[in-house]
Parts: C-alpha cells; structure tokens; sequence
C-alpha cells in the first residue's frame, strides 16, 4: 500500500516549545475559543508577527531610522488588526508598504465570538517608485475573533503593459 502523497507545502521542520503554566493556559483557551489545532495557532501568530516585523522594517527604511539598537515591539494601535502589509514588486523586487485600510470593502458574518471581519481588496493602479512598472493587488485580510488576526491571501501581479510590447495603435 502506497503512502499519502507529499504536500507542496509539507511541514518537514520542527521546533519543540516549552511553556510554563500560564503560557499553556493561554495557548489552551486560544486553541479552543479560536476552534484551531496548538499547531495553528503558533503558526498564526508566526504570521501575524512576520508581517508586523516586515512593516517595521520597510518603515524604519523609508524613513531613514533604521537603528539596530532598536528592539521592535508589536503594539495594538486601535481594536481591529492592521491592514498595513509589505508588498514587493513583481518586476523588480522593490518593497512597498501599503494601507489596506481606505481600498478595501468591509464585511462581516456573525460566528461564535463576535463577527468575523473580512477586508477585500483589488487594486490594478499600484505602480512600483523603483522601476515605474504598474501591477496588481487582491486578496483579502481575515479578523477573528474582532482584534485578532485570523488569515490572509494576497495576491501581486504584474499588469502586461501593451505599449511594452511595440504593439502600439496609431
């Protein structure tokens, strides 16, 4: 009997992760409230986490703070998660940072602790300030339950610019 296909994505890696009571207790409470395996919620966090990080980083650049001295610490700027993510350019690589937050469309269905949010967006007129290329992006950002960061699924992709081609009309 054969064995179960490999994944694209498998999960060949492994940490192991030792908690004390309380962290236990939180990682319990979440992993049932949130209906998720332990596993996803590390995960989840890691993600939430990344993209915090990511954003710092790509602000402290375009600011010209970047001081490796300073420690990041995640904060809650307000009840709802942010929409700020680092997008970077099909064309060229470039890191953008962008706000979700005026483009997207808000909906929302009721689950078992609270609503969960669902922002949705699709822009075609992002044009990269490196290279000047126009490109694409859609996806949406999930909140569940109200302040925590549930999934995401963001898409970039290059906008084919006819007048590149030479295929130009007169």
């Amino acid at each position: 009997m054969a064995g179960r296909p490999k994944k694209e994505d498998s999960r060949d890696n492994q940490y192991r992760v030792r908690l004390n009571d309380d962290e236990n207790e939180m990682l319990d409470y979440v992993s049932r409230m949130t209906e998720k395996a332990k596993s996803e919620v590390f995960r989840q966090a890691l993600t939430e986490l990344y993209q915090k990080t990511k954003l710092a980083e790509a602000r402290r650049d375009f600011e010209g703070e970047f001081d490796q001295s300073e420690e990041y610490e995640p904060t809650w700027e307000d009840e709802h998660v942010s929409l700020k993510r680092t997008i970077d350019c099909p064309y060229c690589g470039h890191t953008h940072m962008m706000d979700f937050e005026d483009d997207c469309e808000t909906s929302s269905s009721e689950r078992s602790m609270g609503p969960e949010i669902l922002y949705e967006f699709d822009l075609d007129d992002c044009v990269c300030e490196k290279c000047g290329k126009q490109f694409r992006v859609k996806g949406f950002i999930c909140e569940y339950p109200m302040g925590c960061y549930n999934h995401e699924d963001i898409d970039v992709e290059p906008i084919d610019d006819e007048e590149d081609d030479g295929e130009e009309d007169d």
